[in-house]
């Protein structure tokens, strides 16, 4: 659990609003918190927050998350019912506080977000169908219906940056000097030169990046590395070809996964006479050479579960399906299945002797 859902769970608390798990739960913390010497109701918010970050590594001791997924409880107490006063009267004011800072910061990232689109050239795509922009460097911007795109006339400088409202397909000219930048709302994709998918949903505020070649560096607003975040739950993440990533604007939360339909990868001239090429065509072929050559192809990783499973034969040719298609084919004959699990594929069966 991060501080922001803790300090979500304790406002629930206070409202009544929460399970009777949860209530148990935030009970073992007002121990904790009866414990905490200082903390006063007419204390300033600095000093109330100060109090709390205190009271945060307690907190986190005694709620860590066993392999078990049982909770580490500290001995139970009865909660006297000032504890439960005082502590709903800390937590109203660091919730008061912390939306105080929340709004502060996110007025900040707007005021910054305006300046910088300032003086920019803005193409609307206005048509019922996409519509192609062409970039100063000579990348490239497929634009869907409605949305918009913000550029400078001349990409100078360390950074080549664009400002996205909608959806948009790129393909990015390679220029290492100068990485190519794409922000939509709170997400920047950060690349050398690849192609991608950037869609903005507005009913769940979700965003979501697709690679379909090369590879792209996601992360919110305001972090200019990953690695600055590698040990957050909410870090960015690096994508590579076909896999997608999706961010959650109210949790701040980034999904991995793949593409809908994943596509071969052949990062050279003439890539889709290459793709044609491509041999689906098996026979009495070892599992376990079937699965490479998809990954080889496809660029995704394939596990089995069993390692019996690689010894099956496999013989068909599946050429022109997709990945899932093929999948289902090749999974079918040795009687297995197959599960996304993150960027990875499964492959679960009995397998052959």
């Amino acid at each position: 659990m991060n501080r922001k859902a803790f300090y979500h769970l304790l406002k629930r608390y206070v409202e009544n609003d929460c399970t009777e798990e949860e209530r148990k739960l935030v009970e073992q913390w007002y121990e904790l918190l009866g414990d905490e010497e200082g903390i006063d109701t007419g204390l300033q918010p600095e000093e109330i927050k100060d109090s709390l970050s205190r009271l945060w590594p307690k907190i986190q001791e005694y709620t860590l998350v066993a392999e078990t997924g049982k909770l580490v409880k500290p001995p139970a107490k009865i909660i006297p019912v000032w504890v439960r006063w005082l502590s709903a009267a800390v937590v109203a004011g660091s919730i008061i506080t912390a939306a105080w800072w929340f709004l502060g910061d996110k007025r900040t990232q707007h005021a910054h977000h305006q300046e910088a689109i300032a003086g920019l050239r803005q193409v609307t795509n206005e048509k019922l169908f996409n519509d192609t922009v062409l970039l100063p460097d000579g990348s490239l911007v497929i634009l869907e219906p409605k949305s918009i795109v913000r550029y400078s006339d001349r990409f100078t400088g360390p950074k080549r940056e664009v400002y996205l409202e909608g959806n948009a397909f790129f393909k990015v000219t390679r220029n290492t000097r100068s990485p190519f930048y794409v922000y939509s709302k709170n997400i920047v994709t950060q690349v050398l030169g690849t192609s991608f998918f950037v869609k903005a949903n507005p009913l769940t505020k979700n965003v979501e990046v697709a690679v379909q070649t090369g590879k792209v560096a996601v992360y919110e607003y305001g972090r200019e590395t990953v690695q600055e975040r590698k040990n957050d739950e909410s870090s960015g993440v690096i994508l590579k070809p076909n896999q997608k990533v999706i961010y959650n604007d109210t949790d701040h939360h980034f999904r991995t996964t793949l593409v809908e339909i994943p596509l071969p990868v052949v990062a050279e001239k003439n890539a889709e006479e290459r793709i044609t090429e491509l041999n689906f065509v098996f026979d009495e072929t070892p599992m376990a050479r079937v699965l490479t050559y998809l990954e080889q192809a496809y660029h995704i990783e394939m596990v089995l579960d069993n390692g019996s499973l690689a010894k099956c034969l496999f013989s068909g040719d599946i050429k022109g399906q997709n990945l899932y298609e093929q999948l289902e084919i090749i999974c079918e004959s040795v009687q297995a299945t197959y599960e996304i699990r993150g960027t990875k594929i499964l492959i679960k069966g009995s397998g052959c002797e």
